[in-house]
């Protein structure tokens, strides 16, 4: 019996995660929470074989969930719920150290073979995670070829984006005034060829600006 632990921001997707465990007699989910703080208070009891987190509906891509669990338990594997347009993230999902990808709209039959995988101290990277990885990878290059310097101070403002400060409360702590944070990060997007803060985000722990 394979023991797992849930991560999703909505029980409404969890539950079906669930259903699909559960009609197995393989697996038994001993831990399920919406939230870092109580999949924590949930595992000093529980002991899982795998941890799987859906990152399609977590902030900032799942970036700092992902860090947090893995900080907290390095020795437990974690497998990824996520969807071709996280493909940018790939690099820094593997490096955050997740064992494991599944592509939302996978079958059943290929979670249970992850979770499988992870159990035993592998990986699961099917060959069409490595094609978009790459295919990633040589993109990004193109566009970093054309990318402009940022300036200290665009730099300053790109991680306190990217820590969820406001306009407001980043021209407070700059001593500037919202309009010139706002002209800031549309040279910062402009700079970076890129559209959202989001991609400001992946920007960002792409090229380790965050601690």
């Amino acid at each position: 019996m394979c023991k797992i632990a849930i991560l999703e921001t909505f029980t409404f997707f969890a539950s079906g995660i669930r259903a699909v465990l559960q009609g197995r007699n393989e697996c038994d989910i001993v831990a399920s929470a919406t939230d870092c703080n109580g999949l924590f208070v949930q595992l000093k009891d529980a002991k899982p074989d795998v941890i799987i987190i859906d990152v399609i509906h977590g902030e900032n891509s799942g970036m700092r969930t992902l860090k947090k669990v893995r900080r907290a338990y390095p020795k437990i594997p974690v497998l990824l719920i996520l969807s071709q347009q996280y493909s940018d993230c790939f690099e820094d999902y593997i490096r955050l150290g997740a064992k494991g990808f599944i592509f939302n709209d996978a079958s059943g039959e290929d979670l249970l073979e992850a979770i499988e995988q992870l159990k035993n101290g592998g990986e699961f990277f099917r060959k069409k995670v490595w094609d978009i990885f790459k295919s990633s990878i040589q993109k990004r290059k193109y566009h970093t070829q054309k990318e402009q310097k940022l300036t200290d101070r665009e730099v300053t403002v790109l991680k306190l984006f990217c820590h969820g400060l406001s306009y407001k409360e980043i021209g407070r702590r700059l001593n500037i005034s919202p309009r010139t944070v706002e002209t800031h990060k549309r040279n910062i997007l402009s700079k970076l060829k890129i559209n959202t803060t989001a991609d400001m985000v992946r920007y960002a722990f792409h090229n380790h600006l965050l601690s």
